[in-house]
């Protein structure tokens, strides 16, 4: 059989059932997570903790989060032993491995993935969230919502179809959506924001086109890189609904848009590490990496225009000399804790039309306390 043939279709759709509902039944409909497995002549043994146990565990071992579920006798057993835990062992009709005429292990670790949680270090995250929402009527705010997720759907098949690996992700908020890229890495945060440029042009150019305004949201943003725990919620019969993201960064992004105006667009302080290059980027090196990405957006289409130049650039005081030097803000939430950011602007000019001017001017934020 080919190599090149899908996984799924190596392995007849009987077997596929059979490994899914063992995962299904053992996942226990989310009050277990599945850690970890290896492979056993017969078939293969699964680790299995309870959530509230899998989060109480002080200083854990990185393998607990981080990489493939299929794990080695030695980090297998020390996982077992950490927990107390004694592995679950499941016989299939067909044995793992990767020669022909077996179940394929990547073909394993796929199906085992949305029932574990895990972990990211470095991610970029954005946060789109309806201003005055709940003030709405609900045919409203189903209007909006459908506008909005209308705008992120053709932008990131846009993105894609050109070249920007936007795999998107998002979960809802009710008043918006959390997004973030599949894809992990400095590039494919670099993406994300790109897809995000992408889904705000569109955005205006819908507020410019749609008849009715209420059906176009007013919108405020903030992105973030930083970690968060991935689960999933798979489904009975194979697959899964929705991924779920939860960790400091979604707070930071949750804390820093509520303290945004209408049309403002945060970017929350990080240090973000390049390891494609062996540098940390800050926030300023990373929206420069980003603005040398927008070269990708020249030509694009958006509602019959085509995109001509961008620029995205962080915000900040005029200085005596003429430069500007971007102003890091200091915000409070409502718990007392604070939060350092950048104000984001973006301006985009198509052909034959008004350039559309995103964000908000330094010049029109409120007076914000300096942060050093």
């Amino acid at each position: 059989m080919s190599t090149d043939t899908p996984l799924h279709a190596q392995v007849a759709p009987e077997i596929l059932a059979e490994l899914n509902r063992t995962l299904y039944s053992v996942w226990r409909f989310g009050s277990n997570a599945l850690v970890a497995w290896r492979p056993t002549s017969t078939g293969l043994e699964i680790l299995t903790v309870p959530k509230i146990r899998l989060f109480d565990v002080k200083d854990p071992p990185r393998r607990l989060y981080f990489g493939d579920r299929r794990m080695g006798d030695k980090t297998f057993d020390e996982l077992a032993e950490l927990f107390q835990a004694h592995p679950l062992d499941v016989r299939l009709s067909q044995p793992i491995g990767d020669a022909p005429g077996l179940t394929p292990s990547a073909l394993v670790e796929s199906l085992f993935v949305p029932f574990a949680v895990t972990k990211t270090d470095q991610r970029a995250v954005l946060l789109l969230d309806i201003v005055g929402f709940s003030k709405l009527l609900p045919e409203q705010q189903a209007s909006q919502l459908a506008t909005l997720e209308f705008a992120l759907n053709i932008a990131a098949e846009t993105a894609n179809a050109h070249g920007i690996k936007f795999d998107m992700r998002r979960s809802t908020t009710g008043d918006g959506f959390y997004v973030w890229n599949s894809r992990k890495g400095i590039e494919a945060d670099i993406d994300l924001v790109l897809g995000y440029v992408l889904f705000v042009i569109f955005h205006a150019a819908l507020k410019r086109t749609i008849a009715s305004p209420v059906a176009v949201p007013e919108l405020r943003a903030a992105i973030g890189i930083g970690s968060h725990y991935n689960y999933g919620q798979p489904e009975r019969t194979g697959g899964s609904r929705n991924d779920f993201i939860v960790g400091d960064v979604t707070i930071q992004v949750a804390r820093l848009v509520a303290q945004c105006r209408t049309h403002q667009i945060l970017l929350g302080a990080f240090h973000r590490w390049d390891g494609e290059n062996n540098v940390w980027l800050d926030e300023e090196q990373f929206v420069e990496r980003v603005a040398v990405g927008l070269q990708k957006l020249i030509g694009l289409p958006v509602m019959g225009k085509r995109i001509e130049r961008t620029a995205l650039y962080l915000t900040g005081r005029r200085m005596p000399e003429g430069r500007f030097q971007r102003q890091k803000i200091r915000v409070v939430d409502k718990h007392g804790f604070e939060h350092f950011c950048f104000n984001l602007k973006l301006n985009a000019f198509l052909d034959g039309v008004e350039p559309y001017y995103c964000g908000l001017q330094h010049s029109d934020l409120m007076p914000a306390k300096p942060a050093g």
